[in-house]
């Protein structure tokens, strides 16, 4: 067996023991379905591909995605990302990545999820005023590339601060997200397609087509006396190459969680790559999300100029406990040096 093969079987034995080992716990009775904003995701890039980002999240929004993307990542990238999800919901997220050379990657990313000026009531329904809520989750990522592999890590740190009167205030473990990532299937591809060509001379590199993640999310996460339940998705992407570059990607994401909603989804996405010069691409996304009880459309588009990438993504106006209603609007920009 080749040493890359042996680094590959002694990155996923451990990650499936884990998540061997958890899952019985994640479906305890009495499970809290605490903090569902955390499975927003982050990146427009992301939501406009319905969130179908496991296996091809290569950017600082792996942090949120999948650790094991930032094995891939550039030597520094950087994302904020903005949505509104009503008149008085919002959710907001920042991230930065760095390579450390052999050594893999790290990042740092805030997610900030806030309502205002929402009313309050006490338990015999009498009107108490409006309060406001605000919920960050900070976390650390490692993730490094061993050959056509990737693992990956994050821990994360949560915090609520909500009240009427006075602001009281909790925290919390984030838990732990553990991932995997791989890419196959080399094809020789022009470099100028990929937005690499130097002095405009041609230049050909083998770049993987087929890419597959699984990742394992909020492992022991809770706060309060409610307990975040675990998320596994598991993600494939295929790269087609015919002058510009198309992207299909499909996950699978389960929550472990005792409701009565389906807790399995099926997210599904496609992105177009239209490269107009070296230095410039416009991608066109659609993507969808479905489970037993709601079906969700997404769609958007990206711009990137040398390195400096703008995203926008729309939701449909299906009604969410999280959303509201009306359609959701998504952007982001993203810095890649």
């Amino acid at each position: 067996m080749s040493t890359t093969k042996q680094k590959l079987l002694y990155g996923v034995i451990p990650v499936l023991l884990l998540i061997m080992a958890i899952s019985p716990v994640c479906f305890a009775e009495g499970e809290v379905n605490a903090m569902p904003h955390l499975r927003l995701g982050a990146g427009a890039r992301s939501i406009g591909l319905g969130g179908a980002f496991t296996a091809i999240a290569e950017d600082a929004t792996a942090t949120v995605w999948n650790p094991a993307g930032l094995g891939s990542a550039a030597d520094l990238s950087l994302n904020f990302s903005t949505q509104r999800l009503s008149l008085d919901r919002s959710h907001n997220f920042i991230a930065i990545t760095k390579t450390l050379g052999s050594y893999g990657s790290v990042g740092l990313a805030a997610t900030n999820y806030g309502v205002a000026n929402y009313n309050v009531y006490d338990s015999s329904a009498t009107y108490g005023g409006t309060a406001d809520y605000s919920s960050n989750a900070y976390s650390l990522s490692y993730g490094i590339a061993i050959g056509h592999f990737n693992i990956g890590l994050t821990g994360r740190m949560l915090s609520d601060n909500f009240g009427v009167d006075s602001v009281e205030n909790q925290s919390g473990l984030g838990g732990v997200d553990i991932g995997i990532m791989g890419h196959a299937f080399e094809i020789e591809v022009a470099d100028d397609m990929m937005g690499q060509a130097i002095h405009n001379n041609h230049h050909e590199s083998m770049v993987p087509t087929f890419h597959y993640g699984l990742v394992a999310k909020y492992l022991g996460a809770s706060i309060g006396e409610a307990t975040v339940p675990m998320v596994v998705n598991v993600g494939v992407a295929y790269d087609l190459y015919m002058g510009n570059v198309v992207t299909f990607a499909a996950d699978i994401e389960q929550e472990f969680v005792n409701l009565d909603e389906s807790a399995t989804s099926l997210r599904g996405g496609v992105e177009y790559n239209l490269f107009t010069n070296r230095s410039t691409n416009f991608a066109l996304r659609a993507g969808m999300k479905a489970s037993r009880d709601v079906q969700t459309l997404y769609g958007g588009f990206g711009v990137n100029i040398a390195g400096l990438q703008v995203d926008y993504a729309i939701q449909d106006g299906m009604a969410s406990e999280i959303n509201g209603a009306g359609s959701t609007h998504y952007v982001s920009v993203s810095y890649e040096f």
